[in-house]
């Protein structure tokens, strides 16, 4: 059964969450702002309002997403104590900065000093005034400490928590789904090689018994890397190898296989099962119903941080239609382009190139063993 794609749950995106909390906060500032427009007919107030809001949204997103997570280890009492004296602080000082830069744009007295000033016509004399901007520094300390560490708890600590649950998930089921995939090659892959020999047992039993051995080494191949999904380029060329000796035994001198790999890229790690297909494909369908000799070609290099590998074959080609579709029309390039998505994303994909009677070309480019993403 071909592997239906994962149906993964987006993470909750911390920048969505950031736009949430200034959006609340400019909404808060505005309210604030037309209530002072209102009451007092002054078109500063609004401005700010406004941008104090945004500066206290600033703070809390700042404590939510570098502050609160660094006391994560401690109890939860030590991590709300700790949350309200730093919350406090920060809150306190904020509000001084904001009402005093405020207080200049207003042309109000400062929070601190002797108050000066004229009396307006209300007779709200400087002393008032500078009380009553003591008053919008003290205000917003308590509520907005307390809104912070409630909503980082039932909020934002919840986002987190949910971010890492999908996170282990996804993981989980794309492990799984590669698992599946290789579970698909192998059977596949056995079945050909054992559909070569079995062509091979009434012609010539000597060389049926030979590849027989040929399979019981590549049957040691497969249960000892079972688990593993990534094996060195050395390894895998070994086991292809293998696989070719069955095939050269049913072939003869029809198949010619012809290696060139740099000694660097040996040492490379790749996924497991990645050649085979690729050199099964061109035996089988570039090759075998050539007439005449064929050659085989495998090539690996090193360059610029990426492993290419490249399997090319001068057998029959294929038309522009059947390149198309290629990947639709057998289980291994099928399952490799999809285990190679999985493992690295779409830019590493197969790159395939044929022309009827010129032979096929596949070319993969991957990342070496230092720029290797972590297996999913």
């Amino acid at each position: 059964m071909e592997p239906q794609p994962l149906v993964t749950i987006p993470p909750l995106s911390r920048n969505r969450m950031m736009l949430m909390v200034l959006g609340t906060g400019a909404a808060v500032g505005l309210h604030l702002g037309l209530l002072h427009l209102y009451m007092w007919r002054s078109f500063r107030g609004p401005v700010a309002f406004f941008l104090g809001a945004l500066a206290f949204s600033a703070v809390t997103y700042a404590l939510w997403r570098w502050v609160f997570p660094r006391m994560a280890r401690r109890s939860f009492a030590s991590q709300v104590a700790m949350q309200i004296a730093v919350s406090l602080v920060a809150y306190s000082v904020l509000s001084v900065l904001v009402v005093s830069v405020g207080a200049y744009f207003l042309g109000i007295p400062q929070l601190f000093g002797t108050p000066t000033g004229p009396d307006d016509v209300i007779t709200i004399t400087p002393t008032i005034r500078q009380n009553g901007a003591r008053v919008y520094a003290l205000l917003p300390i308590v509520p907005t400490m307390l809104s912070t560490i409630i909503c980082y708890h039932l909020v934002w600590r919840r986002m987190e928590t949910l971010q890492t649950r999908a996170r282990e998930l996804g993981e989980l089921a794309a492990t799984a789904q590669l698992a599946a995939l290789r579970a698909q090659i192998n059977p596949h892959f056995l079945f050909n090689s054992l559909n070569s020999i079995a062509q091979l047992i009434h012609v010539d039993p000597a060389k049926a018994e030979a590849c027989v051995e040929r399979l019981a080494e590549i049957f040691r191949y497969l249960l000892n890397r079972a688990e593993q999904e990534f094996v060195p380029l050395s390894e895998e060329l070994q086991m292809t190898n293998a696989y070719l000796e069955i095939e050269r035994a049913r072939f003869d001198e029809r198949l010619r296989v012809e290696t060139l790999v740099d000694p660097g890229a040996l040492r490379q790690l790749i996924p497991n099962l990645v050649l085979q297909p690729l050199v099964e494909n061109a035996v089988k369908h570039g090759l075998s119903r050539k007439v005449g000799p064929g050659t085989l070609r495998i090539a690996a290099r090193l360059d610029d941080g990426m492993l290419t590998l490249v399997v090319g074959d001068d057998g029959l080609g294929m038309s522009s239609a059947v390149l198309a579709d290629v990947f639709e029309r057998g289980v291994g390039l099928r399952n490799l382009r999809a285990r190679l998505e999985r493992l690295y994303g779409p830019a590493h994909l197969p790159e395939i190139t044929s022309t009827p009677g010129g032979g096929t070309r596949v070319e993969l480019k991957l990342p070496t063993t230092d720029r290797r993403p972590e297996a999913a």
